[in-house]
Protein backbone atom coordinates (compact mmCIF):
# COMPACT_ATOMS: atom_id res chain seq x y z
CA UNK A 1 0.00 0.00 0.00
CA UNK A 2 1.25 3.49 -0.78
CA UNK A 3 2.67 5.44 2.15
CA UNK A 4 3.00 9.21 2.18
CA UNK A 5 6.18 10.40 3.81
CA UNK A 6 5.27 14.06 3.51
CA UNK A 7 3.30 16.59 1.50
CA UNK A 8 2.92 20.19 0.51
CA UNK A 9 0.22 22.78 1.16
CA UNK A 10 -1.32 24.12 -2.02
CA UNK A 11 -1.76 27.77 -2.85
CA UNK A 12 -4.47 29.30 -4.99
CA UNK A 13 -1.99 31.54 -6.75
CA UNK A 14 -2.06 30.88 -10.50
CA UNK A 15 -0.24 27.72 -11.55
CA UNK A 16 1.94 27.50 -8.53
CA UNK A 17 3.91 24.28 -9.15
CA UNK A 18 3.47 21.59 -6.51
CA UNK A 19 5.44 18.37 -6.69
CA UNK A 20 3.60 15.39 -5.25
CA UNK A 21 5.57 12.34 -4.17
CA UNK A 22 4.87 9.17 -2.32
CA UNK A 23 6.75 6.00 -1.56
CA UNK A 24 5.11 2.75 -2.56
CA UNK A 25 6.31 -0.78 -3.20
CA UNK A 26 3.76 -1.04 -5.99
CA UNK A 27 1.88 1.93 -7.44
CA UNK A 28 -1.79 1.15 -7.88
CA UNK A 29 -4.28 3.59 -9.44
CA UNK A 30 -6.89 2.82 -6.79
CA UNK A 31 -4.51 4.23 -4.15
CA UNK A 32 -4.02 7.52 -5.94
CA UNK A 33 -7.16 9.26 -4.72
CA UNK A 34 -6.52 8.50 -1.06
CA UNK A 35 -2.85 9.42 -1.35
CA UNK A 36 -3.52 12.70 -3.09
CA UNK A 37 -6.32 13.61 -0.69
CA UNK A 38 -4.01 13.22 2.29
CA UNK A 39 -1.22 14.96 0.44
CA UNK A 40 -3.21 18.09 -0.29
CA UNK A 41 -4.38 18.49 3.28
CA UNK A 42 -2.97 21.36 5.33
CA UNK A 43 0.14 21.27 7.45
CA UNK A 44 1.90 18.29 5.89
CA UNK A 45 5.64 18.44 5.10
CA UNK A 46 7.26 17.49 1.78
CA UNK A 47 7.86 13.89 0.76
CA UNK A 48 10.61 11.92 -0.87
CA UNK A 49 10.33 10.12 -4.21
CA UNK A 50 7.94 7.56 -5.65
CA UNK A 51 9.01 3.93 -5.47
CA UNK A 52 8.14 1.36 -8.13
CA UNK A 53 8.32 -2.41 -7.79
CA UNK A 54 10.66 -3.50 -10.57
CA UNK A 55 8.95 -5.36 -13.42
CA UNK A 56 10.79 -6.73 -16.41
CA UNK A 57 9.20 -6.78 -19.83
CA UNK A 58 7.95 -10.33 -19.44
CA UNK A 59 6.17 -9.54 -16.18
CA UNK A 60 4.62 -6.40 -17.64
CA UNK A 61 3.33 -8.39 -20.62
CA UNK A 62 1.84 -11.12 -18.42
CA UNK A 63 0.22 -8.75 -15.93
CA UNK A 64 -1.37 -6.62 -18.63
CA UNK A 65 -4.84 -7.46 -19.88
CA UNK A 66 -3.98 -5.60 -23.08
CA UNK A 67 -0.82 -4.38 -24.76
CA UNK A 68 -1.42 -1.83 -27.48
CA UNK A 69 0.19 0.79 -29.64
CA UNK A 70 -1.85 3.94 -29.13
CA UNK A 71 -2.12 7.60 -30.08
CA UNK A 72 -3.14 10.29 -27.59
CA UNK A 73 -6.20 12.16 -28.90
CA UNK A 74 -7.10 14.26 -25.86
CA UNK A 75 -5.76 15.22 -22.44
CA UNK A 76 -7.62 17.42 -19.97
CA UNK A 77 -7.19 18.26 -16.30
CA UNK A 78 -9.86 19.13 -13.77
CA UNK A 79 -9.83 20.17 -10.12
CA UNK A 80 -12.30 19.70 -7.34
CA UNK A 81 -12.05 19.90 -3.56
CA UNK A 82 -8.36 20.79 -3.89
CA UNK A 83 -7.57 17.74 -6.04
CA UNK A 84 -6.28 17.76 -9.61
CA UNK A 85 -6.69 14.86 -12.03
CA UNK A 86 -5.80 14.44 -15.69
CA UNK A 87 -7.87 12.25 -17.99
CA UNK A 88 -6.16 11.14 -21.18
CA UNK A 89 -7.92 9.53 -24.13
CA UNK A 90 -6.19 7.23 -26.60
CA UNK A 91 -7.10 5.51 -29.82
CA UNK A 92 -5.63 2.07 -30.49
CA UNK A 93 -3.62 1.76 -33.69
CA UNK A 94 -2.28 -1.78 -33.10
CA UNK A 95 -3.29 -4.45 -30.58
CA UNK A 96 -0.36 -6.55 -29.38
CA UNK A 97 -2.23 -8.49 -26.71
CA UNK A 98 -5.96 -9.03 -26.32
CA UNK A 99 -8.70 -7.03 -27.96
CA UNK A 100 -8.65 -3.58 -26.32
CA UNK A 101 -11.38 -0.98 -26.96
CA UNK A 102 -10.76 1.12 -30.06
CA UNK A 103 -10.76 4.21 -27.83
CA UNK A 104 -10.32 4.42 -24.06
CA UNK A 105 -9.29 6.83 -21.30
CA UNK A 106 -6.97 6.59 -18.31
CA UNK A 107 -7.02 8.89 -15.29
CA UNK A 108 -4.03 9.92 -13.19
CA UNK A 109 -3.53 12.34 -10.30
CA UNK A 110 -1.81 15.57 -11.23
CA UNK A 111 -2.12 18.24 -13.92
CA UNK A 112 -2.87 21.94 -14.34
CA UNK A 113 -6.33 23.20 -13.37
CA UNK A 114 -8.04 25.88 -11.29
CA UNK A 115 -4.76 27.74 -10.75
CA UNK A 116 -3.00 24.62 -9.44
CA UNK A 117 -0.10 22.76 -10.99
CA UNK A 118 0.32 19.34 -9.42
CA UNK A 119 3.04 16.87 -10.40
CA UNK A 120 3.01 13.23 -9.32
CA UNK A 121 6.20 11.29 -9.87
CA UNK A 122 5.72 8.12 -11.87
CA UNK A 123 2.32 9.20 -13.24
CA UNK A 124 2.80 9.52 -17.01
CA UNK A 125 1.48 12.54 -18.90
CA UNK A 126 0.88 12.67 -22.64
CA UNK A 127 0.62 15.30 -25.35
CA UNK A 128 -2.06 15.13 -28.02
CA UNK A 129 -0.66 13.29 -31.03
CA UNK A 130 1.96 11.43 -29.00
CA UNK A 131 2.28 7.70 -29.69
CA UNK A 132 3.17 5.00 -27.20
CA UNK A 133 2.97 1.32 -26.41
CA UNK A 134 0.96 0.86 -23.22
CA UNK A 135 0.66 -2.16 -20.95
CA UNK A 136 -2.93 -1.88 -19.78
CA UNK A 137 -4.90 -3.29 -16.88
CA UNK A 138 -8.60 -3.14 -16.07
CA UNK A 139 -9.67 -1.74 -12.72
CA UNK A 140 -12.97 -1.75 -10.88
CA UNK A 141 -15.90 -0.69 -13.02
CA UNK A 142 -13.93 -1.43 -16.17
CA UNK A 143 -11.68 1.63 -15.78
CA UNK A 144 -8.51 1.24 -17.82
CA UNK A 145 -5.15 1.88 -16.21
CA UNK A 146 -1.47 1.59 -17.11
CA UNK A 147 0.33 -1.25 -15.34
CA UNK A 148 2.96 0.19 -12.99
CA UNK A 149 2.50 3.68 -14.44
CA UNK A 150 5.86 4.80 -15.93
CA UNK A 151 7.14 1.23 -16.22
CA UNK A 152 4.21 0.22 -18.40
CA UNK A 153 4.66 3.22 -20.72
CA UNK A 154 6.91 3.03 -23.78
CA UNK A 155 6.88 6.26 -25.78
CA UNK A 156 7.42 5.92 -29.51
CA UNK A 157 9.97 8.06 -31.33
CA UNK A 158 12.60 7.65 -34.01
CA UNK A 159 16.29 6.89 -33.77
CA UNK A 160 18.00 10.14 -34.82
CA UNK A 161 20.60 8.27 -36.87
CA UNK A 162 18.66 5.48 -38.56
CA UNK A 163 15.18 7.02 -38.53
CA UNK A 164 13.78 3.67 -37.34
CA UNK A 165 11.00 3.64 -34.77
CA UNK A 166 12.06 2.99 -31.20
CA UNK A 167 10.33 2.86 -27.83
CA UNK A 168 11.55 4.58 -24.67
CA UNK A 169 10.69 3.54 -21.14
CA UNK A 170 11.67 6.34 -18.76
CA UNK A 171 11.81 5.70 -15.02
CA UNK A 172 14.85 7.92 -14.45
CA UNK A 173 14.66 9.73 -11.12
CA UNK A 174 12.34 7.14 -9.57
CA UNK A 175 13.28 4.64 -6.89
CA UNK A 176 12.88 1.02 -7.99
CA UNK A 177 12.62 -1.90 -5.57
CA UNK A 178 13.63 -5.39 -6.68
CA UNK A 179 11.09 -7.56 -4.81
CA UNK A 180 13.32 -10.63 -5.12
CA UNK A 181 16.48 -9.20 -3.62
CA UNK A 182 14.93 -6.38 -1.59
CA UNK A 183 17.50 -4.01 -3.08
CA UNK A 184 16.73 -0.40 -4.08
CA UNK A 185 18.08 1.28 -7.18
CA UNK A 186 17.46 4.30 -9.37
CA UNK A 187 15.24 3.85 -12.40
CA UNK A 188 16.67 4.24 -15.87
CA UNK A 189 15.81 5.57 -19.29
CA UNK A 190 15.87 2.66 -21.73
CA UNK A 191 15.40 2.56 -25.48
CA UNK A 192 14.51 -0.46 -27.59
CA UNK A 193 13.77 -0.77 -31.32
CA UNK A 194 10.01 -1.02 -31.73
CA UNK A 195 10.05 -4.33 -33.70
CA UNK A 196 12.22 -5.84 -30.96
CA UNK A 197 9.81 -4.69 -28.27
CA UNK A 198 6.87 -6.24 -30.11
CA UNK A 199 8.75 -9.50 -30.63
CA UNK A 200 9.67 -9.73 -26.94
CA UNK A 201 6.07 -9.10 -25.89
CA UNK A 202 4.83 -11.77 -28.31
CA UNK A 203 7.44 -14.24 -27.04
CA UNK A 204 6.47 -13.65 -23.41
CA UNK A 205 2.80 -14.22 -24.20
CA UNK A 206 3.53 -17.38 -26.22
CA UNK A 207 5.78 -18.85 -23.54
CA UNK A 208 3.16 -18.26 -20.82
CA UNK A 209 0.57 -20.19 -22.85
CA UNK A 210 2.66 -23.37 -22.99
Amino acid sequence: MGILNSANRLSRRPLRPVNVYWRSACILPRLAFAALFVLLGPGLPRTQSTTLARMDLRELALRASYVARVRCVNASSAAGAGLVWTETTFEVTEAWKGDPPAKFSVRFPGGDAAGLRVRVEGAPRFAVGEQAVLFLGIGKGGQMNIVSWAQGTFRIGRDPRSGAEEATQDTAGLLVLDPRSGQWSQGQRRRIPLPQLRARVARAIAESAR
